[in-house]
């Protein structure tokens, strides 16, 4: 299972948003397509990210039970050399290695999710001689520590860093497996960094069943309602828009700030728990990755006129400590 802080951080709000701006890009440039096959899309986007997350570390699982297999082989020599005989295979008693070979619920996600199959042996090969060669393995196998759990950490991040993330190969790899890898890197990356890093005496991997479940319920009940609402009530948020657009003609407005605004102002008026300044913000911030260079500025533009009118007729309506205004 997941843990909990890095869970909650990983899969936020801000990466929904995203994921439903895209589904509604999809649907309105894509001929005769339909709302629920989108909708089911962004439903499986969303999930996505779980196993996004359970194949990187099972990418470092992989790479170091290479060991394993180079031991074997060594083993089995009819001559072996001194060199052979003196091979080590540290890195299997290594605490977060151990963890995720036999810790039984990520086991269970390994082979529930079958992301097994998505793994590309070959490249786990060329990444396992890339890190036997490198000063910091060889350092860790000869530091005559046998259990130090911050070296054991400071490898295991090592290997993730430096050698996983580095390798051209496995990052297009992971870009054909997970389609969304762009959008949900910087979420999951750093999941898995501050895992590694945080853990004291072992890795903490786990969060309530419930709890997670609780959390993609959540999130996915966002998602699809935003993105309902917003391809419902399309004419009339265009309508609200347009007498705002001093010397803009709808046409020329790029197509995914124009999708924000109406984000934006559904969230203003349909999600009375989200405060309007974290609405804004977001949808900004996402204009910075995702649009032009002057959209944030144009986007900010609109939604501050817009917000202060809605907010004087009072069709803005927030409810719920700290939002009422």
């Amino acid at each position: 299972m997941l843990p909990e802080r890095q869970f909650l951080h990983m899969i936020s709000r801000r990466s929904v948003r995203i994921k439903v701006m895209q589904a509604i890009y999809g649907f309105e440039r894509t001929e005769g397509a339909t709302p629920e096959t989108f909708r089911l899309s962004l439903k499986e986007s969303i999930l996505s990210v779980k196993d996004l997350y359970i194949f990187l570390l099972l990418s470092v699982r992989e790479i170091a039970n290479k060991v394993d297999d180079e031991a074997r082989i060594k083993a089995n020599k009819f001559l072996p050399t001194d060199e052979d005989k003196l091979f080590s295979t540290k890195l299997l008693s290594n605490s977060i290695i151990q963890y995720l070979n036999h810790d039984k619920e990520f086991t269970k996600e390994v082979m529930a999710s079958r992301l097994m199959d998505q793994m590309d042996d070959n490249i786990n090969k060329v990444l396992y001689k890339k890190m036997v060669a490198s000063e910091e393995y060889i350092a860790y196998l000869n530091s005559g520590e046998e259990f130090n759990f911050e070296a054991d950490k400071n490898i295991v991040s090592y290997i993730f860093d430096h050698l996983v993330l580095s390798e051209e190969l496995f990052l297009q790899h992971i870009e054909e497996e997970f389609p969304s890898w762009d959008d949900d890197a910087v979420f999951v990356v750093d999941a898995v960094r501050e895992v590694f890093k945080k853990s004291k005496s072992e890795l903490k991997l786990h969060i309530e069943k419930e709890t997670m479940i609780d959390k993609f319920d959540e999130l996915i009940s966002f998602g699809t309602e935003l993105y309902e609402k917003v391809l419902d009530s399309k004419d009339d948020l265009i309508k609200q828009i347009e007498p705002y657009l001093k010397n803009w003609e709808m046409d020329r407005i790029a197509v995914l700030d124009l999708i924000m605004i109406r984000m934006a102002l559904t969230e203003f008026t349909d999600f009375n728990s989200i405060p309007v300044k974290v609405t804004m913000n977001e949808y900004i911030d996402i204009a910075k990755d995702y649009s032009t260079p002057k959209s944030k500025d144009f986007i900010n533009g609109i939604l501050d006129r817009m917000m202060r009118e809605m907010k004087h007729q009072g069709k803005i309506k927030k409810t719920g400590r700290g939002l009422i205004e």
